[in-house]
């Protein structure tokens, strides 16, 4: 799992059959060693996040046991929007302030 911020929806009018009743979100991973990185993952959404929310994002099996179906054609899911997150202070600079970011 990766924690990562919507930066945009994915539409698409047409699609596998399995994937019809999905939403798509375009996620920004955050690397908390580094920059942000560039990459961008599209995950299948469920519970409704929005562009700017954070969220929390599962691979594979787990993500699509998120969505209902495990027979569904999809590599990645939100399978949470994150509130808030407490951080411990001895982390490096660095993951603090993206943390702090986050929260904000």
């Amino acid at each position: 799992m990766f924690i990562g911020k919507v930066v945009g929806t994915l539409w698409s009018t047409k699609k596998t059959q399995n994937l019809e009743s999905l939403r798509f979100l375009i996620i920004h991973p955050l690397n908390l060693n580094k920059e942000p990185l560039t990459d961008i993952v599209v995950a299948a959404d469920v519970l409704g996040a929005g562009r700017g929310e954070y969220v929390m994002v599962a691979y594979g099996r787990a993500a699509r046991l998120a969505v209902g179906d495990e027979n569904c054609s999809i590599e990645a899911a939100v399978t949470a929007i994150i509130d808030r997150i407490d951080i411990d202070e001895s982390m490096t600079p660095l993951q603090v302030d993206a943390l702090k970011m986050m929260s904000a």
